[in-house]
């Protein structure tokens, strides 16, 4: 039998006898296990009318609703959970997975730590203190988790990452690249860690160098509108300004409402002295002012100019 006919017979138990608790428990892992998020959850819900202290049907809906993406909602249900088993340290590192995802990290924190004093080789929990860290800009700390991350997991390519991420935070460029090195030769096609490459190459001027790894990152990533405007960078400043339009210009039509794209296609237009298309692209930008990385203050202010 199947997974899906042992779901057909377990959904003809339930409706033949919606008592059945026992085939609609089974039926409830059936259907996490094939995907079906949303049917399992009516079941989940309505188990727990029933055995509303049950904390792994608590536990099964916060995964469910993780699933979904609905990460407030699998907070409260892993919350639920711990009321009744508040040492489990699935249910402990569930939730402080969740209250990541929603980037509640102080909340996050001291779960993934309570984690580890009941297994204190978990390299996931010390990988996502690790991630934390990073995101609140405490970098010896990201770097002391991760290390940790990777000493019980040699093989996390991401926490190799975010070691390279956090050593370039601190200027140890060279242990940085050793980093990005390895996370590629777990995982060959990691656009990020060759773009991260790139840049390290970009910022110390070595050209061709930076050229080789944006090129791989755009082999694996053909999106990577960072990765384009650094390679029109490096076009312009070879005096190639047709190539570095042609490709900017791509990536705009591909995505019209980047304010980058739109701001670095400005300036090679102002670079080439096409003031009109300075002004529009000027214009775009301004109007795709959500997905900039500049201060509009700064490019209203450009823009007004351009208009005087």
């Amino acid at each position: 039998m199947n997974d899906d006919e042992r779901i057909e017979e377990l959904s003809e138990l339930v409706l033949k006898d919606i008592t059945n608790f026992q085939a609609r428990r089974e039926l409830v892992i059936e259907l996490m296990d094939k995907g079906y998020n949303e049917e399992a959850l009516k079941h989940l819900y309505f188990l727990l009318k029933t055995f509303p202290e049950d904390s792994r049907l608590h536990y099964n809906a916060g995964i469910v609703l993780e699933n979904l993406k609905k990460f407030d909602k699998a907070i409260i249900s892993y919350k639920n959970a711990l009321k009744y088993q508040p040492d489990e340290t699935d249910f402990l590192y569930n939730l402080g997975y969740a209250y990541l995802q929603v980037g509640n990290y102080d909340e996050a924190l001291p779960c993934f730590k309570k984690v580890l004093e009941s297994e204190p080789d978990d390299a996931n929990s010390y990988f996502n203190m690790g991630y934390i860290f990073s995101k609140k800009k405490e970098h010896e700390l990201a770097i002391n988790c991760l290390e940790k991350a990777i000493q019980l997991n040699n093989e996390d390519y991401l926490a190799y990452f975010y070691l390279g991420y956090e050593n370039s935070c601190i200027g140890n460029e060279e242990c940085a690249i050793d980093f990005y090195n390895k996370v590629l030769e777990l995982r060959p096609d990691y656009s990020w860690a060759y773009f991260n490459l790139a840049a390290i190459a970009f910022k110390n001027g070595i050209t061709e160098e930076a050229i080789h790894y944006l090129n791989k990152t755009l082999e694996y990533n053909p999106k990577d509108n960072e990765a384009v405007i650094i390679f029109a960078k490096i076009m312009a400043q070879n005096h190639q300004l047709d190539s570095a339009l042609d490709i900017l210009q791509k990536a705009v039509n591909n995505n019209p409402y980047d304010g980058n794209l739109n701001y670095a296609l400005a300036r090679l237009h102002k670079e080439m002295d096409n003031t009109e298309m300075y002004a529009y692209f000027l214009k775009e930008a301004l109007n795709n002012h959500e997905t900039l990385s500049f201060d509009i203050k700064y490019l209203q202010k450009e823009y007004e100019q351009l208009q005087k």
